[in-house]
């Protein structure tokens, strides 16, 4: 017996011409399966070849509602992946950010058993070693993250409605949904898989993006900034301190020194310590304070197509016919 509850699955693509039609019918194939209503969200994160054309394709074979979300410029997986779980209407949301599955798509009806027996969040992690770049990023922000976060690779995740709702609420303007869900506080249970092939993906490749995105997901959750302008205020320091002492030396010992040089070395070696202190501190903050006061929005998008199962535009056509008192076969 099909679950009664309404599912909805947001599935990200950029560039993806050779594998949307397939990973669409297998997802579609999927979840009609398991649930007996479900909607299918695509976003298209601009992509420059025949993505778009190539999913329009499947539309006839998709049995539940099929939303395909053209954004109007490359927004990244995460500002990308907002645009949809805003669409979103289900009861519980599946976040799909590669189309190329490694995994059985059995595993959306264990994610959903999982869900509905006491987690608002769980999601599916390869057993498989992570790039060095990877490695670093998840060990900075585990470290020195004032969430407490314990953050890992994440290839499909299920949402709770409730769940959605709070991270959705949230007001943060750098937008790193496993750290959202964690501080929403919301049981979490995560489940380990081997991958059945290794995906090509640049999620873990350094490029300027992902760079770009670390970076701000770092800073954002974490004090790490803060901790690193104490440190190099006190490096500074103990390199200030030393310098006057050198002035001193000079001073007492050295008979050729030039006046007024001591005095000199001494307000320089303090005064840049605390410029640098400074400077760092009140950058920090302003950086954040011009994020949050712009108030852009999270994603822009350039077209929105809804399509509705052939059965119930069919429905739809015979309802009309008959309220008009016409006899259509």
């Amino acid at each position: 017996m099909k679950e009664q509850v309404f599912i909805s699955a947001i599935v990200y693509v950029r560039d993806e011409e050779n594998s949307v039609v397939d990973g669409l019918e297998q997802l579609n194939a999927s979840l009609a399966t398991t649930f007996k209503n479900y909607e299918i969200i695509l976003i298209n994160d601009a992509s420059g070849d025949a993505t778009l054309t190539n999913a329009r394709k499947v539309i006839e074979s998709i049995l539940g509602n099929l939303t395909i979300i053209n954004l109007s410029r490359p927004h990244g997986i995460e500002k990308a992946m907002n645009a949809g779980l805003v669409k979103s209407i289900g009861d519980f949301i599946f976040e799909i950010e590669n189309i190329n599955f490694d995994y059985s798509l059995e595993i959306i009806h264990s994610l959903f058993k999982t869900a509905i027996s006491g987690n608002d969040i769980v999601a599916a992690s390869p057993n498989t070693g992570l790039s060095w770049p990877s490695k670093l990023f998840y060990k900075l922000i585990n470290n020195f993250s004032y969430l407490k976060l314990d953050l890992k690779t994440e290839s499909i995740r299920i949402v709770s409605r409730r769940a959605l709702n709070a991270m959705l609420n949230l007001k943060e303007k750098v937008r790193y949904r496993k750290a959202l869900y964690a501080y929403t506080g919301f049981k979490k249970y995560l489940i380990a898989y081997d991958p059945i092939y290794k995906v090509k993906s640049d999620k873990s490749k350094l490029n300027r993006e992902n760079i770009s995105t670390a970076f701000d997901v770092i800073v954002s959750f974490s004090n790490i900034g803060l901790k690193i302008s104490h440190y190099l205020s006190i490096a500074f320091l103990l390199f200030s301190l030393f310098m006057a002492g050198y002035a001193l030396y000079n001073y007492f010992f050295n008979k050729n020194i030039v006046q007024g040089w001591t005095t000199l070395m001494i307000l320089i070696s303090f005064g840049f310590t605390g410029l640098f202190f400074i400077v760092g501190m009140l950058g920090e903050y302003i950086s954040r304070i011009l994020i949050e006061i712009q108030n852009r929005p999270f994603y822009t998008t350039s077209s929105i197509e809804m399509y509705k199962p052939v059965k119930y535009v069919n429905h739809e056509i015979q309802q009309v016919y008959k309220e008009a008192g016409v006899a259509k076969e």
